[in-house]
């Protein structure tokens, strides 16, 4: 929370009264010594060490006022003395307005620290509580854990939804029966794959004999009729080559006609020239 200072703290109470800063700065090592002893009295943080309580009495909450009024009184006494008589009253009030800027000032800190340390305590308190809490939980698991280990494992239970509850020792043979089972079935199915694998051969084999005579009875029966069908297809093939050969040479003679109709021209063109 922050708090004004001297001269603006006078300024703001008394605008109309600014001359009475020197004079109350004047007369302020006169009673320092007696401020500085209420402060520093052992009574005054006395509340603060003591546990916040919601219970508190008003009489408890306004007791720093009277402390911050108590710290002025000798203060505005010593002050009265020394001057004349005329500017008493002007600077009781003066001072009385001053004390009691300072006091609420005072009592705001206080209750606003107060409130703090409230806060901050309850925190801490809450905290160490969780930490118990946690704490407590980590100490059951911890004695349950060195309770299983303080048994020999083969005499150490264990249960599950999957399978019943028996000891260590139990549910290893389990496990080894289990295994024997499936290395015989899968044994079992290796030999089917063998006997698969042997009967797909032999089903190749009858099948590529099937073709061979298939293949051979073909060629028997109709060779007659295929050489019938070469020669017939030779002569076609014959015949096509004699015709492209022909349309070659006369796209050839076309060209070279072409060729030299061209260069007939160009001689023309540069006799001419």
């Amino acid at each position: 929370m922050a708090h004004p200072t001297k001269s603006s703290l006078l300024s703001r109470l008394f605008p109309q009264e600014e001359h009475l800063t020197n004079q109350f700065s004047s007369g302020e090592d006169l009673s320092s010594s007696t401020l500085f002893a209420h402060i520093s009295s052992p009574g005054l943080f006395s509340a603060s060490k003591a546990p916040f309580s919601s219970s508190s009495s008003r009489e408890e909450q306004l007791r720093p006022n009277d402390l911050f009024r108590a710290c002025f009184a000798n203060f505005s006494h010593d002050a009265a003395k020394t001057k004349p008589h005329e500017e008493r009253a002007v600077k009781g009030d003066a001072l009385e307005q001053l004390r009691e800027a300072f006091a609420q000032e005072g009592v705001e800190l206080y209750t606003s620290v107060a409130s703090k340390l409230a806060e901050a305590q309850q925190e801490i308190a809450s905290q160490i509580s969780d930490f118990a809490t946690m704490s407590s939980s980590m100490a059951a698991d911890m004695d349950e854990l060195y309770a299983n280990l303080s048994y020999p494992l083969s005499t150490t239970l264990c249960h599950s939804k999957n399978f019943p509850r028996a000891t260590i020792e139990v549910h290893l043979a389990n496990v080894k029966e289990d295994l024997r089972t499936a290395e015989s079935e899968l044994q079992g199915l290796e030999r089917e794959w063998q006997e698969n694998v042997q009967s797909e051969q032999k089903l190749r084999q009858e099948l590529f004999d099937m073709e061979g005579t298939l293949a051979q009875s073909r060629e028997h029966s109709y060779k007659d009729e295929d050489d019938l069908k070469k020669s017939g297809f030779r002569q076609e093939i014959e015949q096509i080559v004699a015709e492209a050969a022909q349309a070659l040479d006369e796209i050839d003679e076309g060209y070279k006609e072409g060729i030299q109709a061209l260069t007939m021209k160009m001689m023309q063109a540069m006799r001419a020239d």
